[in-house]
């Protein structure tokens, strides 16, 4: 019972939110500029792998300088 104790239940919606890959997420290797985006969503963990390191987010697209 004491191990019940450290590890506090979580409701469905906080499962949902943590455990769900969104559409759209992308991810960029920081070694050779591979980008990666999520097309199909799903129930999991995604942690991309590019040149033997973990791959980062990217928050927002590129924009084009105004000339």
């Amino acid at each position: 019972m004491a191990e019940a104790e450290m590890y506090p239940e979580w409701t469905a919606e906080e499962w949902t939110r943590a455990w769900t890959i969104h559409v759209g997420k992308a991810y960029r290797c920081q070694k050779c500029s591979t980008i990666i985006m999520v097309t199909k969503g799903g129930v999991g963990t995604l942690e991309p792998i590019c040149c033997g390191q973990p791959m980062v987010r990217v928050e927002q697209p590129d924009t084009l300088a105004d000339e």
